[in-house]
């Protein structure tokens, strides 16, 4: 029978859980097993009495853990891992608790009496405890999968999957000097150990460090699915990183035009890929996301609004199918028009820094790190984040600048940018067109044109009415901060402010009470699909799921009208006054917060119909083709839309399966790749940090239960009611979660300002937009959490 040399060993000789750690006991010395004692079911059953007297003479009245060691477990074929019970913390004193804790594991495991108990020293003052794959254990990539708790103190946290941890992927030929850290050198030394004696590369090691250094080795066993794994995957990605290391470091070359010595790539700032389109979209999503917001719209809408102009500068860039934004390009644009270079240089550089230094702010650098507007704490925070940076001239001209362009955006006269985009977006909304000609050629046409349209009136005027949005959440929480007004009043002002889909989620509701028709319905919201910019990703109109269930009509808010007391009118008034900003009153000021916000809304509203009609047209085009949607979603734009001006020269078909089925390739390809969600230079795509972001608390309610997630492809019925939602990112198309009462939100991404945030400001619903990989894929696992806006707590419920 033919060997498996990432999982079948030479001279070392696997056997169950406990058989495995005697043999390492005598000979591993860079951790310490902690004495244990093990014993069959059988010989448990023929005398428990003595089983117990044994564990009292070994180890006296000290801490115990009691864990299973079956037949079953830890085989090279299957692991088996977490099936039976392990119960910790036993007291060695109690020999009723160790008798029961003993009778629980045996009758968690199958009826083989050769299965096995471990009764085993509780390794006390632990540290650290996590758990190391030595390759990512889905598809064979070269990666040291790490994953550690450094915060509670127990061992099974990470096994467990009942608390945040922290977690890292590590190239595993990544040169030493890379790992910055010494406790990490020390897991990796461990692993690294621990292949060697058991002559086994692809192994699952669960490690415990204690509070004076000394490592601990809990268990190791082979990765079951490593007889799974495409045998050219480590040579695959070994030379993929090469050509990446290239493209990183010519990415922060010197660029024309543009400000800073460096970049960094990210995931979430600004244009944020990883909310709407995903950390790996298909070539379809990808391009289209492309073509209709990060080449030249977003920077348009900005240089007309008084920003800095940088040229054609594409903001999303693409790693192995994997969208990040260069942040330089996006910070060079947040300057404002007219400042010096010099200036702007130091901005971009100190803003960089800021950015490598506190990577959780990735999804918050317009309120955390890059000043858009002259706010009402302006000049404390620049002093406070960039002390002596700029010199009092340098200052003066920083701040006149940001005001002038914050005074101007504030004015909505004729010249307005605001009200401008608004009138475009209308254009777009009235548009009428014919039917299609039924033939194959007029489908994709049409789908050309409202991507066309889209983008002159759809995304460009939503680029600009976004940052208009922004300003105004700037505006509104520093004089929040400044005490004009309290947190709690700013939250009823935005729950006041109704939005385009208030109304679609009301109405959703009274269609299914049968009090609205469906059809009235859908001729209004049907375009709206889950994922905006994927063709697979099905529309209201087109499922069959969508209406079934009940559905309340949620209150969107307990006081639909908000007024200014007389004392925040003056607060305001003054904050506005002394920023040099009065060119509008405090009222002005929230009417145009209102006018910003719910017109955000309302232009996404119409540009995401163009794209999914335009997506639409492009499905009854493949059809004709005898393409899939599936097909369609891995073959790029621009190679769609070229049969329009040039003819394919081959069986169409062919051609366009081609492309696809290379899309697709290349989509598994990127599945293998393992990249931090910030890379600040090369060392960051080598040793990938999982993304550990602070979330975005809305409002200040509270609340503690069962979550359930969901995703593009959940049917409508899925039960919500008085649980957490838990979702990716933030997209229209889960609007219809409103009228099923969820007692809470929490997204995978998203910002401060992202739809659901507004959606749930508006509702009262307590949510966490934004928490990042680490906390979302703890709390889905977990299945319980407790969510307190009020006091920023996002943690499971244990216990229960």
């Amino acid at each position: 029978m033919a060997t498996d040399p990432l999982v079948d060993s030479g001279s070392f000789r696997f056997g169950t859980k406990a058989e495995t750690l005697e043999q390492l006991q005598s000979r591993l010395t860079e951790a310490i097993i902690p004495a244990f004692h093990y014993f069959s079911k059988a010989q448990w059953h023929a005398s428990p009495a003595a089983v117990l007297d044994t564990i009292a003479e070994r180890f006296g009245t000290a801490m115990l853990a009691v864990r299973s060691s079956a037949i079953l477990e830890d085989g090279a074929k299957e692991s088996m891992a977490g099936a039976f019970l392990s119960k910790l913390r036993i007291a060695g004193s109690d020999s009723s608790a160790i008798a029961k804790a003993i009778h629980d594991v045996v009758e968690s495991m199958a009826g083989d009496d050769r299965d096995q108990v471990i009764v085993q020293l509780m390794a006390e003052d632990i540290a650290v405890s996590g758990v190391i794959m030595t390759y990512d254990i889905v598809n064979g990539a070269p990666y040291y999968c790490i994953d550690y708790d450094d915060e509670t103190g127990r061992t099974d946290i990470v096994t467990g999957g009942n608390g945040i941890n922290k977690g890292l992927f590590v190239y595993r030929y990544a040169d030493p000097k890379m790992i910055r850290s010494s406790r990490v050198a020390g897991f990796l030394k461990l692993a690294r150990t621990v292949e060697g004696v058991c002559d086994c590369p692809a192994l699952d090691i669960e490690f415990g460090l204690d509070r004076s250094g000394r490592m601990y080795l809990f268990q190791v066993r082979r990765i079951a699915l490593a007889h799974s794994w495409h045998p050219a995957t480590e040579r695959r990605v070994k030379r993929q990183l090469k050509f990446v290391e290239t493209f990183v470091k010519e990415c922060s070359l010197r660029r024309h035009n543009v400000l800073g010595k460096r970049t960094i790539l990210a995931v979430m700032p600004d244009w944020n890929p990883a909310e709407i389109i995903g950390t790996t979209p298909h070539p379809l999503a990808a391009s289209l996301y492309r073509e209709l917001i990060t080449n030249g719209v977003w920077c348009d809408a900005r240089s007309a609004m008084g920003y800095r102009s940088v040229g054609d500068a594409e903001l999303m860039l693409l790693i192995n199918n994997h969208p990040y934004i260069d942040v330089r390009n996006s910070f060079n644009s947040f300057i404002p028009a007219g400042l010096p270079d010099g200036i702007g240089e130091k901005l971009v550089n100190a803003w960089l820094d800021r950015l490598e230094e506190h990577p959780e702010l990735h999804d918050k650098v317009e309120f955390e790190i890059v000043p858009t507007c002259l706010d009402f704490c302006f000049d404390e925070e620049f002093a406070s984040r960039y002390p002596n940076l700029l010199n009092k001239s340098e200052f003066r001209a920083y701040g006149a600048s940001l005001r002038s362009l914050t005074r101007d955006c504030l004015q909505l006269g004729p010249e307005s940018t605001l009200n401008g985009a608004l009138a475009s977006s209308q254009m777009l909304r009235d548009l009428k067109l014919s039917s299609v000609e039924n033939a194959v050629h007029a489908y994709l046409a049409r789908a050309a044109l409202l991507i066309r349209l889209c983008r002159q009136h759809g995304t460009l005027p939503f680029a600009t009415v976004a940052r208009h949005a922004f300003i105004a959440e700037a505006l509104l929480r520093s004089a929040a901060r400044r005490g004009a007004w309290s947190p709690n009043r700013l939250g009823e002002f935005k729950r006041s402010v109704r939005t385009i889909t208030s109304n679609m989620v009301a109405e959703y509701a009274l269609v299914c009470q049968g009090a609205r028709d469906r059809g009235e319905f859908l001729s209004i919201y049907g375009h709206l699909r889950p994922g905006t910019y994927e063709i697979a990703s099905r529309r209201y109109d087109e499922r069959d799921d969508l209406f079934q269930g009940e559905a309340s009509s949620p209150t969107p808010n307990d006081s639909p009208h908000f007024d200014l007391t007389a004392q925040e009118r003056s607060s305001l008034q003054e904050l506005l006054t002394s920023a040099g900003l009065n060119v509008l009153s405090a009222d002005e000021l929230l009417a145009y917060a209102r006018r910003a916000i719910a017109g955000r809304e309302e232009v996404k509203f119409i540009f995401t119909r163009a794209l999914s009609d335009a997506l639409s047209a492009l499905t009854r085009w493949g059809e004709a083709q005898g393409l899939s949607r599936d097909d369609l979603s891995y073959i790029e734009w621009p190679a769609i839309v070229r049969s329009l001006y040039e003819p394919v020269m081959d069986e169409v078909d062919r051609h366009y399966l081609d492309l696809s089925e290379a899309g697709r390739r290349s989509i598994d390809a990127a599945y293998m790749f393992r990249i931090g969600h910030i890379v600040s230079g090369v060392r960051d795509i080598y040793v990938a940090t999982l993304n550990r972001s602070v979330p975005n608390f809305i409002g200040s309610g509270a609340v503690a239960g069962n979550t359930v997630e969901l995703t593009a492809d959940s049917a409508a019925t899925v039960d919500v009611t008085n649980r957490i939602v838990c979702i990716e990112n933030a997209d229209p198309g889960f609007d219809w979660i409103f009228t099923r009462n969820p007692s809470g939100l929490i997204t995978r991404f998203g910002g401060a300002n992202s739809h659901m945030a507004i959606r749930c400001a508006e509702f009262g619903l307590p949510a966490a937009i934004g928490c990042g990989d680490q906390i979302y894929l703890r709390v889905v696992a977990v299945g319980r959490v407790e969510l307190d806006c009020g006091q920023k707590i996002l943690r499971p419920l244990h216990g229960e």
